[in-house]
């Protein structure tokens, strides 16, 4: 049967959830296998290259520096190109970090997922918190090039 829209909409429903109630065992089962950016560090994440246990301490580290976190999705679309699921949109994270003020970020995000056998993988993800202007345009300021003298 033909993945469709909703579908791949409940996918990332779900994949929000988990990292809102930090289910790692369904975070790890979703992105074992993904590359992509994130926000936090500037380098590529290749999660192929290390073991689910790895990850999955990867993320208890994450978790247990945190005093509070949650993830909410606000936006999203989806879309369907035979067997592969497109999603894109904004999702709110909320934390503070044990020691430190709390923070947030409106992440614009998109994620390549498809359905194997041990259910539904992210495969490609990009996630970024660049400013925007009221207009939804990246701030010249951050884009002009200084002249040289």
């Amino acid at each position: 049967m033909p993945i469709t829209n909703e579908e791949v909409a409940e996918v990332v429903r779900g994949w929000c959830t988990a990292w809102h109630t930090k289910d790692i065992q369904t975070i790890v089962a979703m992105e074992a296998r993904a590359v992509g950016f994130g926000f936090r560090p500037l380098a590529w994440r290749d999660h192929i290259v290390r073991s689910e246990e790895d990850y999955a301490q990867v993320l208890e580290r994450f978790f247990g520096q945190m005093e509070d976190y949650s993830l909410q999705p606000e936006d999203f679309q989806t879309s369907v190109m035979g067997e592969i699921g497109l999603a894109w949109g904004v999702y709110m994270e909320k934390w503070q970090e044990k020691g430190r003020p709390p923070e947030q970020a409106r992440v614009r995000f998109s994620k390549v997922l498809a359905k194997g056998a041990r259910g539904w993988q992210v495969l490609l993800y990009h996630r970024d918190i660049q400013p925007f202007t009221d207009e939804g345009r990246y701030p010249r300021t951050l884009t002009m090039v200084s002249p040289t003298t």
